[in-house]
């Protein structure tokens, strides 16, 4: 994407979508102590969501964000849960579903916002490279373990109620990959984001952001599997989201003239999380032609000749597949 692009995004942000309405709908957001997810969450308090369901790693993180949201959405504080995730085992996103579907009856929105970038390769305590666990894998096992509590929540909507909606916040990074970043003949998408000797910070935030594009549209597609693909009911949206080039604390493990780089160049060429967020509270507000799309800009951002491609779609079939290999390995089939 260029300088120029992004100088003019940053000063043209997406509309703020205050017309919306989640009054009494349940919203779930993902990372939403900080940066993005939180500025998502606190939208959603303001436009009325009960319950929202702020999912954080750390309680005392999010129990801070459910008092600052509280007080600023001017919303009661026991219209806000705090639940807590680790995104980086299979078991803690389980469990969290596992609770999720005994404590709240019903799920109107699941925004899943929280993801990682690292400045060297980490691997994570399930063995992959933790960018990819979090942001790919294990976002993609939440996704799915959440359908069955929104087709849930579908069936029981009234015919003028919008379908819930699952939104995947991605990047438009996914749809910008090379030809010559992807894995070589006789290794998967997966494998190279887990291979350490690969290992570059710019081409893997890329490769996890189009691994997370291709999991998203498994996902859709198995959404459409239980529903009729008109909105119907029982129908489940599902798209992803893009909120632009964002000033966050993404950025907080990298090396201290990195970030100083990064402030000096996002003060420039970025949009405050705020102005982000917009975008990831008007994708779950969508109507069914959303499914399966990329929201960007308040416009569906149309795939790259190389996604498109037969190299493209084979690429996505081959890593969707393997997602569902590695989930299915770790939290048996019948789930996923």
């Amino acid at each position: 994407m260029s300088l120029k692009r992004l100088f003019h995004d940053a000063r043209n942000p997406p509309a703020d979508p205050t017309h919306l309405s989640f009054r009494d709908k349940a919203v779930l957001v993902t990372g939403a102590n900080t940066g993005l997810g939180y500025q998502a969450a606190r939208k959603y308090a303001a436009l009325g969501a009960t319950p929202l369901i702020l999912a954080v790693r750390s309680r005392e993180k999010g129990e801070a964000a459910k008092a600052n949201i509280a007080r600023e959405a001017q919303r009661p504080p026991e219209s806000i849960r705090v639940m807590t995730v680790d995104l980086s085992t299979f078991a803690s996103v389980r469990d969290f579903v596992d609770r999720l579907g005994r404590e709240v009856p019903r799920l109107h929105v699941a925004l899943l916002c929280a993801g990682v970038a690292k400045p060297a390769f980490v691997a994570g305590p399930e063995g992959y490279e933790l960018a990819t666990q979090v942001n790919v894998l294990s976002t993609a096992l939440m996704a799915l373990l959440l359908l069955p509590k929104l087709r849930e929540t579908a069936a029981a909507c009234g015919s003028d109620d919008l379908p819930p909606h699952l939104s995947i916040v991605n990047s438009q990074s996914s749809h910008l990959v090379k030809p010559d970043q992807l894995p070589p003949a006789g290794q998967s998408l997966i494998q190279r984001l887990n291979d350490s000797s690969q290992f570059d910070s710019t081409t893997q935030y890329f490769l996890v952001k189009l691994a997370a594009w291709f999991a998203m549209r498994g996902i859709a597609a198995r959404a459409r599997e239980h529903g009729g693909g008109d909105g119907g009911a029982g129908e489940v949206i599902v798209n992803a989201c893009c909120p632009g080039m964002c000033r966050t604390d993404q950025g907080r493990d990298f090396p201290l003239g990195q970030r100083v780089f990064m402030a000096g160049f996002q003060a420039i060429f970025a949009r405050s999380a705020e102005q982000g967020s917009r975008t990831l509270v008007s994708a779950t507000a969508l109507g069914p032609e959303s499914h399966g799309k990329f929201w960007v800009n308040d416009e569906y951002h149309e795939p790259s000749a190389l996604l498109t491609s037969e190299r493209g779609e084979e690429l996505y079939r081959e890593t969707w597949d393997e997602i569902l290999t590695i989930l299915r390995k770790h939290v048996g089939s019948r789930d996923v």
